[in-house]
């Protein structure tokens, strides 16, 4: 079960996190969640979802996307990005330009052992209560509507692993955020290997 920290918040300017985008430009969601490393506290930057009625011609709001990633950046030190950019290419390479790939790295979401392990890990931390959340109403959702999909790939041990999917194809109910929480995550497991401090300062503004 998700594990909501007593006071609905966020960290404090300064602080060291990572960032998970997953989605799509036009169809379903997009979605930016952040993680506090030090805390394993996360919460999400910005969902859009595509409204049941939208038009042909719709797009997520890609410079309220862009927005909050500066914003993100500004307010907080940023270890890394991983962004699944099958969808949202647009966006990714504007991130590129204006902090590298050092800090900006694509994770491709369709690759099924590296999946798997994220996903194992995620659970693996909702279910050890080594992460908690914001209690935000459209993220917890996307977590919520989460399915398994199993996958042809096995651990050492040779249990079967999975990966996410919505209940139906179809389904009006996303899961995009979901996947974003996965790969901040991600982000920040490969931070605290690193090894890297997470005493606050003051952040950096970049243009």
């Amino acid at each position: 079960r998700w594990r909501e920290l007593g006071k609905p918040g966020t960290p404090p300017d300064g602080s060291l996190i990572t960032i998970g985008v997953d989605g799509a430009r036009y169809d379903d969601a997009l979605a930016i969640v952040a993680t506090e490393v030090a805390t394993g506290f996360q919460w999400p930057l910005g969902i859009w979802e595509r409204p049941e009625a939208a038009p042909d011609d719709y797009e997520h709001p890609m410079d309220d996307a862009d927005a909050a990633i500066v914003q993100a950046f500004e307010s907080y030190r940023v270890w890394r990005a991983y962004i699944d950019p099958q969808y949202i290419d647009n966006l990714t390479d504007r991130w590129l330009g204006r902090w590298g790939q050092q800090r900006i790295q694509a994770w491709t979401t369709n690759r099924p052992k590296p999946i798997a392990h994220a996903v194992r890990s995620f659970a693996n931390a909702i279910t050890s209560g080594t992460i908690h959340h914001n209690a935000d109403p459209l993220y917890t959702a996307h977590i919520g509507n989460a399915r398994r999909k199993p996958l042809n790939v096995f651990d050492d041990d040779h249990r079967p692993m999975w990966t996410l999917r919505k209940e139906a194809a179809s389904s009006p109910l996303k899961i995009d955020g979901a996947m974003a929480g996965i790969l901040s995550w991600e982000a920040r497991g490969d931070a605290v290997a690193a090894g890297v401090s997470t005493s606050r300062s003051r952040p950096s503004v970049f243009i």
